[in-house]
């Protein structure tokens, strides 16, 4: 069952997988995204790790995310009929998102102006390493360079340690997911006054965002933030922030100021258990937790806040993560189980709001397990509408139903190479 929230809008997807969640989200919201792949195949459709670890332009992992629910058509853009094709569908068509180099739609005769005088309404967004403009207009980037232009990079990792790349590459989803938002506002202003808009996303300033309050430390305390791993950069003296557990790990904070009563907590709670020693129990408690957290601090002090995380780091050894979580909710304290994806999988908060779909997939004659809708919308649900298309699966349906195009005609495009 297709969303209604933006039933009767078409979007061009001529992107690979550096734009690929913008026409994703569309399609999670109702929208008709049609995918324009060269007769090959997208390269996205060959971007491991691969279903069953077996390689296929349909068993991709990351093909099968971030286009299901869209339609598949193939289109040669280097030959004269398929760029006449291209024109025929921006022409009934809403949204185009792309990911070429620079002036390559322009090369064609396929740029913003040369559709707009077609359609003046169609909003085409186009997703860039550094925009349209300035020295970097023209430079190609991989995911790492988004992370690492931009200025994330530099926080990922240990101290004293060279930086680290983001495991999961992102850097473009970022920049995807603002082009999606950025087509939407365009399309608000369009209801206004009909006309479409030329919409360029710059991946190194999308991720420069991701920085948040590091981008203020300079300007409000004339210094910047480093790489710190699993420590906080608190005042007074860095803290342990990650530990492990029985069965992982758990993000915990041994400090004073506003987590003075969870640190009380665990103290109370390895105490029930015969597993604080006589000093960490004391009256008084510890010298370094004041309601001020670190600022008032001595070096005698973090020392002993160093002991206490110690034998905290040897209790929570004794514990498993389901037992950290369920201590950390009944007692209040400030932590969480780090999560890998088994426990995402079989997360109880993510069941609860029936967060996975299970998608049936005909080409490979399984049922897929997907993640659901980004929100949950009382009258418009969304999520994903359908797995993901099969190369070309939708050539007769686009280009016959959409364009008119006779069956012969299809066959002649096919024979001469322009789908």
């Amino acid at each position: 069952m297709r969303s209604e929230l933006l039933k009767g809008l078409r979007m061009l997807d001529l992107a690979d997988e550096k734009g690929a969640l913008c026409g994703k989200i569309f399609a999670d919201m109702g929208a008709e995204v049609i995918k324009v792949e060269p007769p090959a195949g997208c390269p996205s459709r060959r971007i491991p790790p691969f279903l069953e670890d077996r390689p296929g332009p349909d068993r991709g992992l990351n093909f099968l995310a971030w286009s299901a629910g869209k339609r598949s058509i193939t289109l040669n853009l280097e030959t004269a009929d398929g760029r006449d094709l291209l024109r025929l569908l921006a022409q009934s068509s809403d949204f185009l998102v792309d990911a070429f180099p620079l002036d390559y739609l322009d090369s064609l005769g396929l740029g913003h102006d040369a559709l707009a005088e077609l359609n003046p309404g169609l909003i085409h967004a186009t997703v860039t390493p550094f925009g349209d403009r300035g020295p970097g207009r023209n430079y190609r980037a991989a995911d790492i360079v988004g992370w690492a232009s931009g200025g994330a990079m530099f926080l990922m990792g240990e101290e004293g340690k060279p930086p680290l790349q983001m495991s999961v590459p992102q850097a473009w989803l970022h920049a995807a997911g603002e082009a999606a938002v950025a087509s939407m506002i365009a399309y608000y202003a369009r209801a206004a006054d009909g006309r479409g808009q030329h919409i360029v996303v710059d991946m190194q300033a999308c991720v420069v965002w991701t920085l948040m309050n590091e981008q203020a430390m300079p300007l409000m305390h004339g210094d910047y933030l480093r790489r710190s791993g699993v420590f906080s950069g608190a005042v007074g003296g860095r803290r342990k922030t990650v530990y492990r557990c029985a069965d992982g790990f758990v993000s915990f904070l041994i400090a004073g100021g506003p987590y003075l009563g969870s640190t009380n907590a665990v103290i109370a709670w390895m105490k029930e258990e015969g597993a604080a020693p006589d000093w960490l129990t004391r009256e008084g408690g510890l010298k370094a937790l004041t309601p001020s957290g670190f600022m008032a601090a001595t070096a005698a002090d973090l020392e002993e806040l160093d002991r206490t995380e110690a034998v905290v780091q040897k209790f929570f050894l004794g514990k498993t993560k389901k037992e950290m979580w369920a201590n950390i909710l009944k007692r209040r304290m400030f932590g969480a189980p780090v999560a890998n994806a088994a426990d995402i999988a079989a997360d109880p908060q993510l069941k609860a709001r029936d967060y996975f779909v299970t998608v049936e997939h005909r080409g490979l004659g399984r049922p897929l397990t997907m993640p659901g809708a980004f929100a949950k919308m009382s009258a418009t649900p969304i999520g994903p509408q359908g797995p993901a298309p099969q190369l070309g699966e939708h050539n007769e349906e686009i280009y016959g139903g959409v364009l008119g195009l006779s069956a012969r005609e299809i066959v002649e495009l096919r024979a001469v190479g322009a789908i």
